[in-house]
């Protein structure tokens, strides 16, 4: 099995000079869907087999960074997206429908530049929730639908505060990009704390509605993955319940012959978030590169983790050609051999990845 090339149409009207592509949910449409923002801070929506395309919105992002990382998500029932610099210190909420920006959002000035902006949707008992970051160590979670309100209305802990009552739920932590599961019952990120490490958490989002406190210290609240050296890591929620996280494990977390040169191992390792254990460690993962070439953008994991439906894991990133996982097995099934196919995106629908082009979308398959 290899990559093969596939042939897609150019787009119609040309979008212009493409950033961002992700996903559009398609329930009643007869084309796959993607959403695309643009340098004019333009969002077109996407036939991805025909290439018509048409503007939806244009954006207003304060302090918006074409040229810097962007992070671009819908949500679940392709009626909102959430648009930030992925380091910046706003994010925005569109309507898709209307163009509206329905919220304008802010996470402080804090060392806002050193992780992703906290952002996610979560489809959850019949509702659409937002969670945001609000400050470094502070997410909040917002209804959506049916109605827009906040849910997590707390005081902020005081940390030189006299009282324990002051000082209880201080979290020392930095939030960073948040990945929901499927059926919006877990939320995990990789956040960071000083010296600094990265630190994977995990938690339950019925908790944190029963318990507004549940992403500073709940019940749920499960350090995966400590200490690592980097943050913002590569996941992808396998299904329900296994999250694929990509990043290094000490030598005191693996066997003796799997132990590095130099004390670490690049490996997947997949956790059970309904379990909260380990579910297996994949060794034999290459590393991927954090060094950017951007002024003014901080050091980052360019690496991306998919799954298909029918069991592979796929691992891909700058100067990492594409490696294939059998999931039944924990084998390796492929290692692309060439460097210049750096997808964007996976669209698992068409099982196609995707790569930003000149008026057009570059497509591989594969099989």
């Amino acid at each position: 099995m290899n990559l093969h090339a596939v042939s897609l149409p150019q787009l119609q009207p040309s979008p212009g000079n493409l950033v961002a592509l992700c996903v559009l949910p398609s329930f009643t449409a007869e084309q796959p869907l993607l959403l695309a923002l643009n340098t004019d801070a333009e969002l077109w929506k996407i036939e991805l087999l025909t290439g018509m395309t048409r503007q939806l919105a244009t954006i207003q992002l304060p302090e918006w960074e074409p040229d810097h990382p962007v992070q671009l998500i819908v949500s679940p029932c392709g009626r909102f997206a959430g648009i930030s610099n992925r380091f910046g210190k706003y994010a925005i909420i569109v309507e898709l429908t209307s163009g509206t920006t329905i919220l304008t959002l802010e996470r402080g000035e804090y060392h806002y530049d050193k992780s992703t902006y906290p952002l996610a949707f979560i489809r959850l008992n019949n509702q659409l929730l937002l969670a945001h970051g609000t400050d470094w160590n502070r997410l909040e979670l917002t209804a959506l639908l049916p109605e827009m309100k906040p849910l997590s209305t707390r005081t902020i802990p005081n940390p030189q505060g006299e009282s324990d009552a002051e000082k209880a739920h201080y979290l020392n932590y930095f939030h960073g990009k948040l990945h929901s599961s499927p059926n919006g019952t877990f939320l995990a990120e990789t956040g960071w704390v000083w010296a600094p490490v990265g630190v994977t958490l995990v938690w339950n989002n019925n908790a944190w509605l029963a318990n507004v406190w549940e992403s500073e210290d709940g019940t749920s609240l499960d350090s995966v993955w400590q200490p690592l050296i980097d943050w913002d890591l590569p996941m992808v929620w396998l299904n329900d319940e296994l999250l694929a996280i990509w990043g290094k494990l000490d030598e005191d977390l693996l066997d003796e012959e799997d132990w590095g040169e130099e004390g670490t191992q690049s490996v997947i390792m997949i956790y059970n978030a309904k379990l909260r254990t380990r579910h297996t460690v994949i060794t034999g993962v290459p590393e991927f590169q954090t060094r950017t070439d951007l002024p003014d953008v901080f050091v980052h994991p360019q690496a991306q983790l998919a799954a298909s439906s029918d069991g592979k894991l796929f691992a891909w990133g700058r100067a990492v050609p594409l490696q294939v996982w059998n999931l039944s097995t924990q084998q390796t099934e492929h290692q692309q051999l060439d460097h210049s196919i750096q997808p964007d995106l996976y669209h698992a629908e068409t099982d196609l990845f995707l790569k930003i082009g000149a008026d057009s979308i570059q497509a591989w398959r594969y099989e």
